[in-house]
């Protein structure tokens, strides 16, 4: 195969063949992470009924919740090793279908030991897809248009919002005692299905990488390659891209990354896990009522999600870019942390603290790949996913101990927004985004945009 050069390549030709492959695998990893995450949520909202009757108190969902992290991250660095070995279209496939059956397994649940139980179990069926799927954009998208995919991806997130908020409240409103099961049984049952089916589905059309897509014609496919190569290339030559295993833990810009977003992670799970119980306790609202709040809540945070990764696509510049989204969630939880019995300004923040997590969150996952690459790279994403979830089970815990103790959220939103300040002092920190070619944004990239711009 001869090697094409980058500046033999007009840039519209490029991003026509970056936005074909987009339109082909994002849809699929798009709706993937979204099912994660309303799996991840349905907690939330199923806590508001199964509490009550399998005797949960607010410390005991709180450790239930969070538990399901522990099972996560014993086991996602070696299942993001594993894909990097057998491919993504398998791997992915087997962690999506068993998730899915253990979801839809929580309807069975009667006592909290057995909550806890599946819950820790089915962290560790679901772990890997996160940064499993964030170690395949890689194969596909090169440094400047990686940022757009990642954000694309994490719009799943706030879909889960946006979908899964109402989803929930209309089944364990209208579905509650249906067939004499009571509606957060319903809700595992019919929100975990799909999971099952759409790893059926990956398993049918995914491909591995550019070599593999029978839809990519040959000119298309070294074009890509050349690119990847090209960057693989650059960064052997500045030192940067080391490929062995150890090499992520070595590397202090992965270090600074997985403690930044370990930061980041605490405020997503410290409002994800909880803002079901907000929502009801400021505004007094019905189940169906409080699934509409949480959908309406997570539109802004899906349009600055987009917003700010174009923006530090096209300019190249990642620092200011995460640590501002930081900064927007510190400010946000102190207003909900200062107001918290004034239902408006409590909801406010808290999209202000969404908003900011949305932003960093894109930026920080944009970063890892160009610091490390092959296998260092699978388990520089792993590990920065394994620590960041560590969050998932401190944040909702200590929350519920919080609230427990004071009787309401105060204390919980400024200790998070103390996490989100440090954070940024992460960050900033980071030794490869100090350098001024970095920190001012000079990646000298083509500048343009995924779908379409």
């Amino acid at each position: 195969m001869k090697v094409i050069s980058r500046a033999s390549v007009p840039d519209e030709e490029r991003w026509r063949i970056y936005n074909k492959i987009a339109g082909k695998i994002l849809p699929l990893i798009v709706l993937g992470y979204t099912i994660a995450s309303i799996d991840r949520m349905n907690v939330a909202f199923a806590k508001l009924q199964m509490s009550a009757d399998i005797g949960l108190s607010e410390t005991m969902y709180g450790f239930g919740a969070g538990i399901f992290f522990v099972g996560y991250c014993l086991f996602e660095i070696p299942s993001n090793m594993i894909l990097h070995k057998v491919g993504a279209r398998m791997w992915l496939a087997r962690i999506m279908i068993m998730w899915g059956v253990l979801s839809a397994g929580m309807m069975f649940v009667q006592t909290p030991s057995q909550f806890y139980v599946l819950r820790f179990l089915l962290g560790i069926t679901e772990a890997g897809f996160y940064p499993g799927a964030l170690l395949f954009l890689t194969y596909w998208f090169p440094r400047y248009a990686r940022g757009q995919a990642v954000s694309i991806m994490l719009l799943g997130t706030s879909l889960a919002a946006i979908v899964g908020g109402p989803l929930a409240g209309g089944i364990m409103g209208f579905m509650d005692d249906l067939a004499g099961l009571r509606g957060w049984q319903w809700l595992f049952l019919v929100e975990g299905v799909p999971a099952t089916l759409l790893g059926i589905v990956v398993l049918i059309v995914l491909r591995n990488g550019p070599h593999d897509a029978g839809w990519l014609n040959a000119g298309e496919k070294e074009i890509v390659t050349a690119d990847l190569s090209a960057e693989a290339e650059a960064q052997a030559q500045q030192g940067t891209g080391r490929h062995r295993f150890a090499d992520a833990f070595r590397n202090p810009n992965i270090w600074c990354l997985v403690l930044a977003n370990f930061c980041n992670l605490c405020t997503l799970y410290g409002i994800q896990f909880w803002l079901p119980t907000i929502i009801q306790r400021v505004s007094q609202t019905a189940v169906f009522a409080t699934g509409l709040i949480a959908a309406g809540l997570a539109i802004l945070p899906c349009a600055v999600l987009i917003l700010n990764a174009r923006h530090s696509d096209r300019t190249g510049e990642r620092r200011w870019h995460a640590a501002g989204g930081f900064l927007l969630s510190l400010v946000g939880l102190t207003i909900a942390g200062s107001f918290s019995e004034n239902p408006y300004l409590v909801l406010s923040g808290l999209v202000l603290g969404q908003c900011g997590v949305a932003a960093a969150s894109a930026t920080i996952f944009a970063l890892p790949a160009t610091f490390v690459l092959g296998a260092a790279a699978a388990a520089g994403f792993a590990f920065i996913t394994t620590i960041g979830n560590f969050a998932g089970y401190a944040s909702p815990y200590l929350i519920g101990v919080l609230r427990d103790a004071t009787g309401g959220f105060s204390a919980a939103f400024y200790g998070l927004a103390m996490v989100a300040f440090i954070g940024a002092l992460f960050i900033l920190a980071t030794p490869a985004l100090r350098r001024p070619a970095d920190a001012k944004g000079k990646v000298r990239q083509p500048a343009a945009d995924l779908a379409g711009s």
